[in-house]
């Protein structure tokens, strides 16, 4: 895999943040709109999920773990640790309302250390546009502890609609109530970055490299024509190589013949085809070329890869 780096993020050590992959799995369990105004709100509270407080109306005085205590305006969040300790203070003022949300998250939500600042590329290019990538990519996102959001009333309305979901369950419910805390998330970890002038416009050489992975997903049984190539993108095809090879560590022929083994095996496996019939029906009019290929990549000839796979 080849990573391109493309920004350095820097945030300041007095701050708390916390990194999500993309590939963690989350769970919606509970939701509701709490009035801090309630006599509860004075008691601890402590739960094992991951809680998210959005401010509804503000303030809201909010004391977490052994923290500083917190006055909290409309369209903060606020995101609370399992287990974490928090409880309201100053509860004879008058105090607002706040939506929260509770889940769990696996791989889990980690503390983001200062000192790894410098090493992380939030924004960063994979070659995850390949169709041969196997591999997963796990694109973290950074989530402030603590954040006065500018899309509160958006946030808001997906709030309301989680709670409705969660009151009133119907169907899938579960499934759409995680698909709504994913959006909460996606916008609060946005925003952030748009706030901190995170926010990275990818290079006009990947934009090529992605249309260049596009065409040969879609045309690999043909012959790559470097016309056609060159057409597509208003750009040399020298140049054009020397993209796709930046970002994908390959040629694009190397490329094109991996595609196409890869659908011959398939075919090895779930087909009758003849050896020959299915070298022609991926591009290859020599089924002399195609098995010399296919061992090349494969370490054995066709013939034995299917023999192979039919006795296990």
């Amino acid at each position: 895999m080849k990573t391109i780096k493309i920004i350095n993020y820097k945030i300041s050590e007095a701050d708390m943040y916390y990194s999500l992959s993309r590939l963690s799995v989350m769970d919606v369990r509970w939701a509701d709109l709490f009035h801090a105004k309630h006599k509860t709100f004075k008691d601890n509270h402590q739960n094992p999920f991951y809680q998210l407080i959005l401010i509804a109306q503000g303030p809201v005085y909010l004391q977490a773990a052994n923290e500083e205590r917190l006055t909290l305006q409309t369209g903060e969040a606020l995101l609370l640790m399992p287990w974490e300790q928090h409880r309201g203070w100053r509860v004879d003022e008058q105090q607002g309302q706040f939506y929260w949300v509770q889940f769990s998250c696996e791989p889990g939500i980690q503390e983001f250390v200062a000192e790894r600042a410098a090493k992380l590329n939030i924004v960063h290019v994979q070659s995850s546009a390949l169709r041969i990538s196997e591999g997963q990519f796990e694109d973290p996102l950074i989530i402030p502890r603590r954040f006065l959001t500018s899309h509160r009333y958006k946030l808001l309305v997906i709030f309301e609609q989680l709670v409705e979901i969660l009151d009133k369950p119907v169907g899938h419910f579960r499934f759409h109530a995680t698909l709504l805390l994913g959006e909460i998330i996606r916008l609060l970890a946005h925003d952030f970055l748009e706030y901190n002038k995170t926010h990275t416009v990818f290079p006009t050489s990947y934009t090529t490299f992605r249309k260049l992975a596009n065409h040969l997903n879609n045309n690999y049984e043909t012959e790559v024509s470097t016309e056609a190539l060159e057409q597509m993108t208003d750009r040399k095809y020298e140049y054009l190589c020397q993209v796709f090879k930046k970002y994908a560590g390959i040629t694009m022929m190397a490329y094109v013949h991996q595609m196409r083994i890869q659908q011959a095996k398939h075919y090895l496996l779930n087909t009758e085809q003849s050896v020959r019939e299915i070298g022609e029906s991926i591009g290859y009019a020599d089924p002399f070329y195609f098995s010399r290929m296919f061992k090349k990549l494969e370490g054995l000839s066709p013939q034995h890869y299917r023999k192979l796979h039919e006795t296990k």
